[in-house]
Parts: C-alpha cells; sequence; structure tokens
C-alpha cells in the first residue's frame, strides 16, 4: 500500500491501476473511488478512463452497467 497515495485521499489501487493500463483505456468500478483519484488519474493517465463509482450498499445494477456499456460505446466511435 503506497501511505502517500491513503494519505492524499487516494486509493491504494490507483497507481497500479494506472501502471497496469499503460496508456490504455481501462474502466474502474469500484465504491471507493474519491475526487483525488480522479484528479490523479487525468494527471497520470494518457489513454481514456473511466471511473465508476457505485453504492456499496446496493452493488453493481442495470445502470451502472448501463453507464459501462454507453462508455464502451463512445470508445468504439473514437477508435
Amino acid at each position: 500500500m503506497e501511505e502517500r497515495d491513503v494519505l492524499a485521499g487516494r486509493h491504494w489501487k490507483t497507481r497500479p491501476i494506472v501502471a497496469w493500463a499503460a496508456g490504455r483505456a481501462f474502466a474502474w468500478v469500484d465504491d471507493e473511488i474519491t475526487r483525488a483519484d480522479r484528479a490523479w488519474v487525468a494527471a497520470h493517465h494518457q489513454g481514456p478512463a473511466l471511473l465508476h463509482q457505485i453504492n456499496p450498499r446496493v452493488g453493481l445494477t442495470a445502470d451502472d452497467l448501463d453507464v459501462l456499456a454507453a462508455w464502451t460505446e463512445a470508445l468504439g466511435d473514437t477508435a
């Protein structure tokens, strides 16, 4: 765990996910995504990224899947 990330309000997963994506498009679905995560990804990831926060009390819903499908479809329009 990167203590500096946690202290800055970022999730410990943010850096590893961006490193794994290596500039490729990615969608991250989680219930703990913060504004700090979004800002860090925007500043450090060159490719498209969707950080989609879900409600931890409900889990993944049809509406969440619609968001992912629309984002994926929009990627196809730009590829």
